[in-house]
């Protein structure tokens, strides 16, 4: 059976390794931007997993719907400490597949 908290701590787990992977001297903004953008985007992640893990969605489809959910994925600290936008956008897109290959682990 599919455990969400279990899933969403995963998730956070995985923020601070990429933060320390990308952004090895603003760890703590990239882990603190990366944990608001999972607690802003966690209502629709509980919804398309549980939707994943039951087969009402397909892999495709929640991935197309997480990697819509990039625009709020911030970064301010990141921007405010003045990290360049290509390494933020890196990060972005590094949060986006953590959560699709998470996911991919529930079916």
């Amino acid at each position: 059976m599919f455990n969400f908290d279990q899933f969403f701590q995963e998730l956070k787990d995985g923020v601070v390794e990429i933060a320390k992977r990308e952004a090895t001297a603003f760890v703590r903004e990239a882990a603190d931007d990366g944990t608001e953008f999972l607690e802003k985007v966690k209502n629709n992640l509980q919804t398309w997993t549980r939707q994943l893990a039951e087969g009402g969605l397909s892999q495709a489809d929640f991935a197309f719907l997480v990697k819509g959910q990039k625009d709020v994925a911030a970064m301010k600290a990141l921007t405010q400490a003045g990290l360049a936008a290509i390494r933020i956008q890196r990060i972005q897109e590094a949060l986006i597949d953590l959560i699709i290959t998470a996911a991919g682990k529930i079916v």
